[in-house]
């Protein structure tokens, strides 16, 4: 019989670390051959030797049970809670999800440690629990299948009976606790005639230690960062680690400040998966690798009732599937029309039906409409087991062309084979016998990535190991910074089950029982740490927010490091602080002038933005910058206020106030129920937004606004006559093309015109039209620059059309009538009369219209109010504005020039 020798490890990242280091070791010795032993995890060396017990007939195949996975265990529980809670008033209010969770727990360790728990001492929930126990063990026995604690015990049983070669020796490597199980492992071992051993992964001699204490936890991350760059620096051929108890909330930001420090260039997207000397031993959540997350969108789009446009819009940007690259443009621009055509929430089918008339009207989205008509003719609709899902939504992405057209990278390749992997966990939900719908195959999908860990394999042997501080090394390492040195973090604080009594809990000595066992914890895992480098900085931070923090009391004995301590910096800062000498400062708010012949579009809205802040004008309507469209469910204001416009314009169509004013109720009704009528159906021919049932109530709203409305034009008694609605004019105004849009136009008993401008919104500030900037430019352009000799203007005013507060706001040739001290609005006394007020007008937009001529494109405004309707506020930098502001005024505070 040949001698075996067999390291057994709790992590497959132990195991491989440690099958490396043996590697190592014996290619410094200079040696090209050697016999290295088999290093497996626990659970994989079970499984091998049930395998073999049952290939050879040791074990009857019939008596072997089912090993539920871990997400089919939580399954399980979840539908043994649920059916309890049903008996419940308060049934729903209850997080099933959790309650599963605990009870896992409790049975693992009651299972695992043999408990008992008398009646006299049986609260409500620990009853409860022991009857869903109850429940869900019968459950296992109707699937012949075992939860994992008691598959674990079973094939322990099954190891002390089967006739199977073991090894001659077996070393336990990174086991801090003993449970029970593994107890009686080595049992069984020992009974069987094998040797077993610790595998040393330690140091013989205790490290040099310090103790640094940190103003916050951000300070404590850049720290540790900072201290492996320079440690790295001095000694290139060093291993270090970097070690915290809270690995899981410092991941991203660990990471960030590693790729700043070590691998900037990473920043730029093609070197963004460059090979790093640092490795996590934790992953992250396989939904959240970007090839897999497009995966489970693009299934959740062609299973779910309604789509939420934000969705759609994120596939439509997506690189992994159909013709992402040929079509990139076009798909972008059908996102841009879909924000301003469709609702909020649409079903597939009509998104289909709007990107063929789009893919029709000239956007070329030939592949998109083949690759989804193509999955809507393929997607089941009755239900199914879930290995068929399985199958269907393999072959459903695969109609998509997921994962795209571009040649995928290794991270995105590891994450589609880890991918499949779900696929097969999502198969064995057919243990549980359950027949699924499509959206539900889907959601369990997600589950399981979203609690299945990735961990792409290190390209390099890794200079940097970042760990979770109970995870164990397969060596020494040269140094190690192990942060989070407070006493509410380490020891962990207690936390018992609550589902059984924490006295029994106490008395068998389960983890997390009490601060006892935390500390008897705590300290095996420091002794663990303190041989595990020849240097170690422990960190602690003084405050978290407004607390004031203590250090773990593990640190009494560790001296204090007084020195201090170099942060490390992010690529932004870096780059902000260096070579300022090199920097050429450039006056950047000139734009290319507006040559002769050059046309600006924008109309009264670009002088508005000019005259508000140039930058706006200039990034919004000289370089076409917009903001995307949000949809909203149903109609936005600024829709409901277009159709306001709409049917003013209808109703007014060949009347003027006398037809108002003469007609009767009976003529009055049908007339404006035909002008909203005919409004509405001409608003859902252009766009999908509104269902029948919204544009039902907009048309009751519609009615009974703007019959109110007119009703109040009506009793308000001023006569005129209609010249036009929505009158489109194209003035020059010093040179510039503007297009005049004008809501309504109509002429007085004395002949002169007043201006009219509807709002159902906010009243506009009208004050500013007696200053030199006016801000509010539409109606003064309106008066200064539409009329002849023959029609002066009397009036300009804005029609607030609006839910009993209708009324005319602006200003005419009538307010001069009164005495000059006592005109209304008040900016009208600072000047003599009516066309002194027009040529103010007239000569401040002009100066407006030279100035955007001339290029000046500053940011520049004196209220940020009235940047309220800007859509480019992110291109005109107002963070950095204010940060530079607030450093010239502590500059000046300190007579700094």
């Amino acid at each position: 019989m040949t001698l075996k020798t067999l390291i057994l490890c709790p992590s497959a990242r132990l195991a491989r670390s440690i099958q490396t280091d043996i590697a190592q070791q014996h290619l410094q010795a200079a040696q090209t051959q050697w016999h290295s032993p088999e290093v497996q995890t626990l659970s994989q060396w079970l499984e091998h030797i049930i395998e073999e017990s049952l290939l050879t007939g040791g074990i009857a195949a019939q008596r072997s049970p089912y090993a539920l996975s871990g997400f089919n265990e939580q399954l399980l529980w979840e539908e043994v809670v649920t059916q309890s809670l049903k008996k419940n008033a308060f049934g729903e209010l209850f997080d099933v999800s959790g309650l599963a969770k605990a009870a896992m727990e409790a049975n693992r360790y009651v299972v695992a440690w043999r408990l008992h728990v008398p009646s006299e001492h049986q609260a409500e929930e620990c009853r409860q629990f022991l009857l869903w126990q109850q429940v869900f063990q019968a459950r296992c026995s109707e699937l012949n299948a075992l939860e994992s604690v008691r598959y674990l015990d079973w094939q322990l049983s099954q190891l002390a009976d089967a006739s199977s070669v073991l090894p001659s020796r077996i070393a336990f490597a990174g086991f801090d606790q003993t449970a029970p199980q593994e107890k009686r492992l080595r049992e069984i071992l020992i009974q069987r005639g094998v040797l077993v051993e610790d595998y040393t992964t330690i140091a013989s001699e205790t490290a040099q230690t310090q103790h640094v204490c940190l103003e916050h936890e951000d300070a404590e991350c850049r720290a540790a960062v900072a201290w492996a760059a320079q440690y790295l620096a001095a000694q290139p051929n060093a291993v270090i680690a970097i070690v915290t108890p809270r690995l899981s909330e410092v991941r991203n930001q660990l990471a960030d400040l590693l790729d700043d420090v070590f691998y900037p260039e990473s920043v730029r997207p093609s070197l963004a998966a460059i090979p790093r000397r640092y490795n996590f031993s934790l992953g992250t959540p396989l939904a959240q690798q970007p090839v897999v997350q497009a995966a489970l969108h693009l299934l959740r789009l062609v299973t779910a009732y309604q789509l939420a446009y934000a969705d759609v819009s994120a596939m439509l940007l997506s690189p992994f599937w159909s013709a992402s690259q040929q079509e990139a443009d076009a798909r972008a621009l059908l996102d841009a029309k879909m924000r301003e055509k469709l609702p909020a929430q649409f079903t597939l089918a009509s998104f289909v039906v709007f990107a063929q008339k789009q893919h029709d009207d000239g956007l070329n989205l030939k592949q998109l409409l083949y690759d989804l008509n193509a999955v809507m003719a393929a997607v089941p609709s009755k239900l199914a087991h879930a290995a068929q899902w399985g199958e269907v939504l393999d072959a459903l992405l695969e109609h998509l062309g997921w994962p795209g057209e571009r040649t995928i990278s290794s991270l995105e390749y590891q994450a589609i084979n880890a991918w499949q992997k779900a696929l097969q966990q999502l198969a064995q939900l057919d243990v549980l016998g359950r027949r699924i719908s499509a959206n539900q195959a889907v959601a369990y999908l997600q589950q399981i990535c979203t609690s299945q860990v990735f961990q792409p394999e290190t390209e390099q042997t890794p200079a940097i190991q970042i760990l979770g501080i109970m995870e164990g090394l397969s060596a020494p390492v040269d140094a190690i910074w192990c942060m989070h040195m407070n006493d509410h973090i380490w020891p962990p604080p207690a936390r018992p089950n609550p589902l059984l009594p924490a006295f029994i809990q106490r008395l068998a000595g389960l983890p997390n029982a009490d601060d006892s066992i935390q500390a008897t914890f705590a300290a095996t895992i420091h002794h663990r740490l303190l041989y595990s480098a020849r240097q170690i900085t422990f960190s602690s931070s003084r405050t978290a927010g407004e607390s004031q923090l203590r250090a773990s009391p593990l640190m009494q004995n560790i001296p204090m490091l007084t020195a201090d301590v170099s942060l490390a910096e992010t690529l932004a800062e870096q780059l902000s602080l260096k070579a300022h000498e090199t920097l050429e400062h450039m006056d950047d708010h000139r734009a290319p002038i507006v040559q002769e012949g050059d046309h600006v579009s924008g109309g009264t809205g670009l002088l508005k933005a000019q005259a508000i802040c140039p930058a706006w004008a200039f990034y919004q309507y000289r370089l076409g910058a917009k903001a995307l469209k949000v949809p909203t469910s149903g109609l936005d204001s600024i829709m409901r206020g277009s159709l306001v416009h709409d049917v003013l314009e209808r109703f007014w169509e060949k009347r003027h106030f006398a037809d108002l004013r003469d007609m009767s109720t009976d003529d009055f009704t049908p007339a404006l129920q035909q002008a909203v009528s005919l409004t509405l159906k001409e608003f859902a021919a252009d766009t999908d937004v509104a269902s029948a049932a919204i544009l039902e109530l907009e048309h009751e709203r519609l009615f009974n606004l703007v019959g109110d409305w007119l009703q109040f034009e009506k009793e308000r008694g001023v006569v005129f006559k209609i010249v036009g609605c929505e009158v489109t004019k194209i003035v020059q105004i010093c040179g510039i093309e503007v297009t005049l849009k004008i809501d309504r136009v109509h002429q007085l008993e004395n002949g002169g015109l007043e201006f009219i401008d509807y709002k159902t919104g906010q009243t506009p500030k009208t004050k500013n039209w007696g200053e030199d900037r006016i801000t509010e430019p539409q109606l003064p352009i309106y008066a200064s620059f539409y009329a002849d000799n023959t029609n002066p203007v009397t009036g300009i005013y804005f029609g607030m059309v609006k839910t009993a507060d209708h009324a005319f706001t602006g200003v005419g040739e009538v307010n001069f009538e009164a005495e000059q001290s006592k005109r209304k609005p008040t900016f009208t006394q600072n000047f003599i009369d009516w066309p002194h007020l027009l040529n103010h007008w007239k000569a401040c937009i002009e100066d407006i219209a030279l100035e955007l001529k001339a290029g000046e494109a500053a940011t520049r405004f004196s209220d940020a109010s009235d940047l309220m309707y800007c859509e480019v506020t992110t291109l005109l930098r107002l963070p950095e504005r204010q940060l530079q502001f607030e450093r010239f005024q502590t500059a000046d505070a300190q007579g700094v020039v």
